[in-house]
């Protein structure tokens, strides 16, 4: 009997072993956003990770899926950058677009390449490295300023060749950080589909506007329940 483990539980064991991988230290506003059957599905994939700058867009597939919808996506998307205008984000495809199959009935368990890869998966790079390269690049440098313009551009690509036509085909997501003393915060976004293409500024602006408004809400809560103060009794 064959045994076959769907994509959504792959998924969390990923995100699982990410999060232990990277550890319970301290870390800056991340978003990891998973997209699996939302309007941004057929665009950005099934798991979306940022930081200021970082961005791994992540589609996972079991090998036992013969859905062609993929290698649909990959044709269109192949076109598309083999124009003069979109040649130049090839580099920054193979860099933060990942394609991870799956079948747990061979020796080899995973294979992990980029998406521009898909249709050819070999390799040694199982789920474990990918766990682990994926931590060290949070970790690392990130992007420079020409590939995070490449990255901005990249997206509009997949949105304009690949994404859905449905109609507000978005989705919200939720930025998660660690602070000094250990205490993680949650912190919600309008749109991930700007997490993705300028993940710096989103950050930025999205924590900026939480520690504005926590402090108008002390203020509120200071104006509206005023500290009483009790004289000291003298003996």
């Amino acid at each position: 009997m064959a045994w076959d483990v769907l994509e959504n539980t792959v998924i969390g064991a990923f995100i699982f072993g990410l999060g232990q991988a990277v550890g319970p230290l301290p870390c800056d506003p991340i978003g990891v956003e998973l997209l699996q059957q939302t309007p941004l599905d057929t665009s950005l994939g099934d798991v979306l990770i940022a930081k200021a700058r970082f961005v791994r867009l992540i589609e996972f597939k079991r090998e036992l899926n013969k859905s062609p919808k993929e290698q649909a996506k990959l044709w269109t998307l192949k076109t598309a950058l083999e124009t003069d205008a979109h040649s130049r984000l090839e580099s920054i495809s193979r860099k933060i677009h990942w394609y991870v199959l799956t079948n747990f009935n061979k020796w080899q368990s995973s294979v992990i390449v980029p998406y521009l890869d898909l249709e050819s998966p070999v390799g040694d790079r199982d789920l474990a490295r990918f766990v682990q390269e994926t931590a060290r690049a949070l970790d690392g440098p990130g992007m420079s300023e020409q590939e995070l313009h490449d990255l901005h551009v990249y997206i509009q690509v997949l949105g304009r060749f690949c994404g859905s036509r449905q109609i507000g085909g978005t989705t919200g997501g939720l930025l998660f950080a660690v602070n000094a003393q250990g205490k993680p915060t949650y912190v919600p976004i309008r749109d991930v589909r700007e997490l993705a293409m300028t993940p710096r500024l989103v950050l930025e602006r999205r924590m900026t506007l939480d520690r504005e408004m926590k402090q108008e809400l002390s203020v509120e809560h200071e104006l509206r329940y005023p500290r009483r103060h009790i004289p000291r009794m003298s003996l």
